[in-house]
């Protein structure tokens, strides 16, 4: 398997396990933290783009969050190759820590550069999205790694 399509397959594992937990985190504390939604949101309440009239379902803020999962496991790869084939607890950590405090960073600037920011409870909406990020990096990093045992082991049964 091809290492695009090993991040490709990591960063859709970890942005579905980072959505299911910021889906359970918002019903619990009834407050927005869809990411998707949020985008599509944002989408439809800018002038110069189109409407997207159904925010839960519509395919441009689903397809923005999973670019941006890929994303984030391309810059992985770009910067700690070594924690995607040999990832522990702390790398996990460290790693999820550090790009939770980036999603923070880019949706505080979003949310103050847009005319109309979705409604939330901004503290809870960080604090989730901080834990989602160790989540996601968790599932991605992990998944990432198996896709190298898979390859390792199917290269060995070749020979």
């Amino acid at each position: 398997m091809k290492t695009t399509e090993k991040l490709i397959i990591a960063g859709i594992v970890g942005t579905t396990f980072m959505t299911l937990y910021s889906y359970y985190i918002s019903k619990k504390e009834n407050e927005k933290y869809l990411e998707p939604e949020m985008i599509n949101e944002l989408i439809d309440n800018s002038k110069n783009l189109p409407n997207v009239n159904n925010e839960r379902y519509h395919p441009a803020g689903w397809g923005l969050h999973y670019v941006t999962g890929i994303s984030f496991m391309a810059v992985y790869w770009l910067l700690w190759k070594r924690a995607l084939t040999h990832p522990t607890i702390s790398k996990i950590l460290i790693i999820g820590s550090l790009s939770g405090v980036v999603g923070i960073i880019v949706w505080k600037i979003i949310f103050s550069q847009h005319e109309k920011p979705p409604h939330n409870d901004r503290y809870g909406y960080y604090k989730q999205l901080f834990t989602a990020h160790i989540i996601f990096s968790f599932f991605a990093l992990s998944t990432y790694k198996l896709c190298n045992k898979a390859d390792n082991y199917t290269i060995e049964n070749k020979h």
